[in-house]
């Protein structure tokens, strides 16, 4: 069996700064990261802020080299130095549900990025483009046009056998939609590691994967930690092999064989099943099910259900998809956008906080037949307008005017707005 990342030297302090400092800047302005640069990259607190301030950060690749040193001598040594775990429950806004949330230092997070980035030529060859999660580019936008283009080719093959008079059965003539009950609570590192041994023939590697995981099995929690981005990819993983064997399923009929299970999507813990024939998928959905709880440890809540796409929408991702190839979006997420929109149209003022609210709904009305909502609500000048408001307010952050110099034995003071 072939396997990866053996070449890949995770103790040489050169191979993990790309990584590094993918995380460091990514986090930068964060306290927990300035005291990291400050601590262990030996960055004074003048020349953190200084970068900030101008958004030059070459003045950081020493204190990034320091860091990227001293993690693969922890690395080397098979000792990361990690504080315990501490979970925090917060209330999820859009769904109203009480989770679990990890709360990790820094310096794991470092860990976790050169985990998570060494691990990459095995999410290359093991994530299917089905999977629309984890990998940068893959978002809702991107889900939602794979199932879209699932509809308007089957639309098409059906037109064009109606009109030859040829016999066609369509691909997406009902769909079952599949939700997993508490995915990161439910896995186990065993499993993973399981299945990570086999694709994966570096030891410092193996080992730092397991270790991280590890970790998270404080207060009473055995499964992957919520808000890890070691516990993100490692699902994803695991959910790969959860895709492939739902569509391997067939059946024999007068010696050919027939797919259960036509198309798959798989956005994170959700899973969209079409397919042909209702009692093929309905197998496949029962197998799935199986597979899932004596492989993987995980549960499918019983709420899931053959549907009919002619006489119900399929749900994912916040996108609704009718038969007819037509794309809308989920009427809880419109309903906030909308209240959005009249606020700002009604006092003729946006905030910094209506106008990212309102450019992170831009993607949903694109991508979607909203072409007499955008008009009413004149949704193209409001996102204009919004663009233009968080251009300016962060060239008045380059420029200093969010950012105040702290004085001798305080915190930096910034703008509530």
């Amino acid at each position: 069996m072939k396997r990866d990342c053996k070449n890949i030297d995770i103790t040489d302090p050169e191979t993990i700064l790309p990584w590094v400092t993918d995380c460091i800047m990514r986090h930068k302005k964060r306290h927990d990261f300035r005291q990291l640069l400050v601590r262990v990259g030996k960055l004074s607190e003048r020349q953190y802020y200084a970068a900030i301030e101008a958004g030059d950060y070459t003045a950081w690749q020493p204190a990034i080299h320091r860091i990227a040193e001293e993690a693969a001598k922890r690395i080397a040594n098979r000792d990361l130095h990690l504080r315990p775990v501490r979970i925090r429950e917060r209330t999820d806004r859009s769904s109203g549900k009480l989770r679990k949330i990890g709360d990790e230092e820094a310096v794991q997070q470092v860990f976790d990025h050169i985990a998570v980035g060494a691990t990459d030529p095995i999410w290359r060859r093991r994530f299917v483009p089905q999977q629309a999660s984890s990998l940068r580019g893959r978002g809702p936008v991107y889900g939602s046009k794979i199932i879209r283009g699932w509809i308007q080719q089957d639309n098409r093959a059906a037109r064009w056998a109606y009109a030859h008079k040829r016999k066609y059965s369509r691909k997406c003539r009902y769909f079952a939609k599949l939700d997993v009950r508490k995915c990161y609570p439910s896995l186990r590192t065993a499993v993973f590691l399981r299945y990570f041994r086999r694709d994966c023939g570096n030891a410092d590697l193996l080992w730092l994967w397991e270790t991280l995981l590890e970790s998270h099995k404080v207060e009473g929690n055995e499964g992957f930690m919520i808000g890890a981005l070691v516990s993100q990819f490692a699902c994803q993983y695991l959910l790969s092999f959860a895709y492939r064997y739902v569509m391997n399923l067939h059946k024999s009929r007068r010696g050919k064989r027939h797919k259960l299970v036509t198309h798959a999507l798989f956005y994170m813990d959700d899973q969209l099943l079409f397919s042909t024939s209702r009692r093929d998928l309905k197998s496949a959905v029962r197998q799935l099910i199986r597979f899932e709880q004596e492989e993987l440890g995980l549960t499918i809540k019983p709420t899931w259900g053959i549907q009919d796409t002619g006489s119900q929408p399929a749900d994912m991702m916040g996108f609704r998809h009718y038969a007819n190839g037509w794309a809308t979006i989920r009427p809880r997420i419109f309903r906030r956008a909308r209240r959005v929109a009249l606020h700002v149209l009604r006092r003729r003022h946006m905030a910094l906080g209506q106008a990212r609210r309102l450019c992170a709904y831009k993607g949903y009305f694109k991508r979607t037949d909203s072409c007499r909502i955008i008009k009413a609500l004149r949704l193209k000048k409001l996102f204009t307008r919004a663009a233009a408001t968080i251009s300016r307010r962060d060239k008045e952050a380059r420029n200093g005017n969010s950012i105040v110099q702290p004085t001798a034995g305080r915190h930096p003071v910034h703008d509530p707005a």
